[in-house]
């Protein structure tokens, strides 16, 4: 269960520094939790509750996942510096990595081998008129995302499909090893105020965490 929930919290972190994103604010997602197997089942109620929330201001953006008790993982990114803090907390320890997005390799499932279907279908989501895009991997497994194209884009990593989607997702899902989440947007600020434009986009590691190598973190805390 440990390796499982690092490895989909890699991959959402792999897909959030891919994504789209308005020059300044704030988004919050709630995080359903499914799967077809029964086998699962214990595992997917743990997921309960879970959320992920997003802040951005200019090339700076922050990721908050929140499985509960299971574990959290906060990110910050500088796409001008390439630096990357990964802190994570509960089951996993406290611990903290300084990094680089190159050295991430942050493409895990949306890959430039991957191919973009942009569909006309639409449906509302907090007021925003979204358009929904489907990304084909090279392993032929399907996303689906819908988007907003009123909220200003850049890109982190502009080698991945996922840049190519024209606005921010407002609600899509990731499926890792049988276990889908599925992201809804439910808040939407695009205004930051000062005082979390300081503290949000820290790189000082906080008291309490054990540094560690990204490949340390990566392989699971070398398989405990």
């Amino acid at each position: 269960m440990k390796k499982l929930i690092l490895s989909l919290a890699l991959s959402i972190l792999s897909i959030g520094m891919s994504f789209a994103q308005p020059k300044e604010g704030y988004i919050a997602y709630t995080i359903d939790v499914s799967s077809e197997d029964p086998d699962m089942a214990m595992g997917v109620a743990m997921f309960n509750g879970s959320k992920m929330e997003l802040y951005f201001d200019g090339d700076k953006a922050r990721t908050e996942l929140d499985f509960g008790a299971l574990m959290s993982m906060t990110t910050v990114i500088n796409s001008k510096t390439d630096e990357v803090i990964i802190l994570t907390g509960g089951m996993m320890g406290n611990n903290a990595v300084l990094t680089t997005s190159k050295e991430m390799e942050v493409d895990e499932g949306v890959t430039s081998e991957s191919t973009v279907t942009l569909k006309k279908d639409k449906k509302t989501i907090l007021g925003y008129k979204c358009k929904k895009a489907i990304i084909t991997g090279a392993d032929g497994n399907e996303m689906v995302y819908w988007y907003t194209d009123k909220i200003s884009a850049i890109s982190t990593d502009k080698t991945s499909s996922i840049s190519q989607l024209p606005g921010m997702p407002l609600e899509y899902a990731v499926d890792r090893d049988g276990m889908v989440m599925t992201f809804i947007a439910t808040i939407i600020e695009l205004k930051l105020d000062e005082a979390a434009k300081v503290s949000k986009f820290s790189f000082t590691i906080p008291e309490g965490y054990e540094k560690m190598t990204y490949e340390e973190l990566s392989s699971g805390m070398g398989g405990n």
